[in-house]
């Protein structure tokens, strides 16, 4: 893939954060974010076209031509990000606000090896989570299949076990403000449940936790 080439390497992590619909709570995140992570970029995708501005250069905001769906939000991001010069990446949602500092994500970062993907709890599901340039290398892009919501975490998350990476959970990731799938129930036309979770049985022969293949619609 060529965004792996070419790129100059850049010490610490960068957050980056898709968003539709969340522009009140975002820009109270932001505003935390800026104030006390000094020394990290931001670059966020704006699907929504919800007027975000920025002021600060460390803040980087973006609009597509036209929305899209988590797996290709995370895919434009991480890549954007990579070709900044990044290899360790911060994904943020955008209905939530993650009150930690530099030295805590820093540390979870090296508490692992560069194959060691991070996630919250359970109950928080993947509203922030640590992925690597490493990682994101060896698994490959998010499944744009899956339009839309749902089901895309948990694809990505059955190819890092089948990649041998390393999954991990910490009480560090758990948002400090959590509106829990607030975009999808705001506006439902933002989902596809029932057609995601079809498409992942199909490919994998088995929804989470009960996949029957090994390669993806065992090809």
């Amino acid at each position: 893939m060529s965004w792996f080439l070419r790129t100059k390497k850049k010490s610490g992590f960068c957050i980056v954060i898709p968003t539709i619909n969340q522009k009140k709570l975002l820009v109270n995140a932001l505003d935390w974010y800026l104030t006390n992570l000094t020394q990290t970029e931001i670059i966020v995708l704006d699907n929504g076209k919800q007027g975000l501005v920025s002021g600060d250069p460390r803040l980087k905001i973006f609009e597509p031509a036209a929305p899209k769906g988590v797996a290709a939000s995370w895919n434009w991001l991480i890549t954007k990000a990579i070709q900044e010069g990044y290899t360790k990446f911060l994904v943020l949602n955008d209905d939530i606000i993650l009150k930690r500092y530099t030295e805590e994500i820093d540390a979870l970062f090296d508490s692992g090896s560069p194959m060691t993907f991070v996630k919250p709890h359970v109950s928080y599901n993947w509203s922030a989570y640590l992925l690597t340039k490493d990682i994101f290398k060896k698994v490959g892009g998010f499944d744009e299949g899956f339009e839309k919501c749902f089901f895309e975490d948990n694809d990505y998350e059955y190819r890092m076990k089948l990649a041998g990476c390393t999954i991990t959970q910490s009480d560090l990731l758990n948002a400090h403000v959590y509106l829990n799938s607030q975009s999808s129930i705001a506006d439902p036309r933002l989902s596809d449940f029932t057609g995601n979770m079809n498409y992942y049985e199909r490919k994998w022969g088995g929804l989470p936790n009960a996949e029957k293949y090994t390669t993806p619609f065992n090809s």
